[in-house]
């Protein structure tokens, strides 16, 4: 039929025609009233997360995160009008610039660390210790995220005031009074630039040149057997077998490594032909260090009863003892003359102090002090009663 739907009885109604100059009528979506109170539900959860967290000892990290809105814009004017306020009060405006050195490497809420930070920290390290770190950034992950515990953790004392506690307040003062006398005092110890001289330099690689000498190496090896002092049976066991391998080891052509690899039932060594290294005598157990010392290289020694075991040493190579040249150890002993110097300027600077003066000391003092400390609940500072007026 036309003029209907298939299947339908209704008729459909006609558009209403638009008068001349009338505008279009817009349909307007109607606002989705589940999904806006859905996201004002997922942002209230969100934030009284991060409340509790907050409260729990965080704040300084996660505040900022649920705050209002007016402290937000707050904050951002105060950070905006900061350049201008330091340059109307003359700062250089090159000092508001930020530098790259300045760029946040590891951010944890409110704190960060600079690359300039981590910069201070790699210049206090030798060229290996900075080489190692490199290397191992899990370390230096881990140190990062320690550091910036601790800034949030001091900004969270900051916001607390703690460091105007009167105890906390007593020991900053003792850190910094520790502080300028250490330095102060190095100031006027530190000696001339020019000590000491190269005559001062000879003398004193002449006086200490047996400390100055390496120690002779032994490179060894050994076959070990098993054998605790406190199983007889063991030990002889293991005294028999030790007596046959000495007699092998020592045969001409015998291969000492060889005989390490199939009897020694240390599998460190074993697995090198028995090699231990190269070490000084002090490095040595005192059980094997009397025999090697007398021995000489290529002489395997007789089995060496220990509590462990039983050993049969091979003296590989030596390498004897060797004074070092003054020009290897010039920079180690120069540092060492200069800190002895600095030692007893600092010294005889103090006592010079002392002597300058009359040092008096109040005995009764001494031992109020020593009384108070030992009754902290009396108070130093209460006045003694009024006395009473005799009529």
């Amino acid at each position: 039929m036309f003029g209907r739907r298939a299947g339908s009885s209704r008729r459909r109604p006609r558009p209403r025609r638009r008068k001349r100059g009338e505008r279009p009528a817009t349909r307007r979506r109607k606002p989705s009233r589940d999904r806006d109170q859905s996201f004002s539900r997922t942002f209230m959860n969100e934030c009284n997360i991060l409340r509790a967290v907050a409260a729990a000892g965080l704040s300084v990290v996660l505040l900022g995160a649920c705050g209002d809105k007016s402290e937000a814009q707050a904050k951002t004017s105060e950070k905006a009008a900061a350049p201008a306020q330091a340059s109307a009060d003359g700062t250089p405006a090159a000092r508001q610039t930020a530098t790259p050195a300045d760029k946040p490497v590891a951010t944890l809420g409110e704190v960060s660390i600079s690359r300039a930070d981590i910069e201070d920290v790699l210049r206090g390290l030798t060229i290996e210790q900075r080489t190692q770190l490199q290397a191992d950034r899990a370390s230096l992950d881990q140190w990062l995220r320690a550091r910036l515990a601790e800034k949030a953790l001091i900004a969270q004392a900051g916001n607390q005031g703690w460091a105007s506690r009167p105890e906390i307040r007593r020991a900053l003062e003792l850190t910094r009074d520790q502080v300028v006398l250490r330095t102060y005092l190095e100031s006027v110890s530190e000696p001339p630039a020019d000590y000491p001289s190269r005559q001062e330099l000879q003398a004193a690689y002449d006086q200490n040149k047996a400390r100055l000498t390496v120690p002779a190496r032994y490179r060894i090896s050994q076959i070990y057997l098993a054998a605790p002092y406190t199983d007889g049976q063991a030990v002889a066991r293991a005294s028999k077998q030790a007596a046959d391998l000495v007699k092998r080891a020592r045969a001409e052509k015998a291969d000492f490594a060889a005989l390490a690899r199939e009897y020694s039932q240390d599998k460190t060594t074993a697995e090198k032909g028995g090699d231990s290294g190269e070490m000084a005598l002090q490095q040595l157990i005192p059980g094997l260090r009397e025999v090697v010392q007398k021995m000489a290289e290529g002489e395997v020694s007789d089995p060496i009863q220990l509590p462990g075991g039983i050993h049969i040493v091979k003296v590989v190579d030596v390498r004897e003892a060797q004074a070092q040249p003054l020009a290897q150890v010039e920079d180690q002993l120069r540092a060492a003359l200069r800190t002895q110097r600095q030692q007893q300027a600092a010294r005889a600077y103090l006592e010079g102090l002392i002597n300058g003066g009359t040092v008096s000391i109040d005995g009764g003092e001494v031992n109020a002090a020593f009384e108070a400390a030992s009754h902290p609940a009396v108070s130093a500072a209460s006045p003694p009663p009024s006395p009473v007026a005799v009529q």
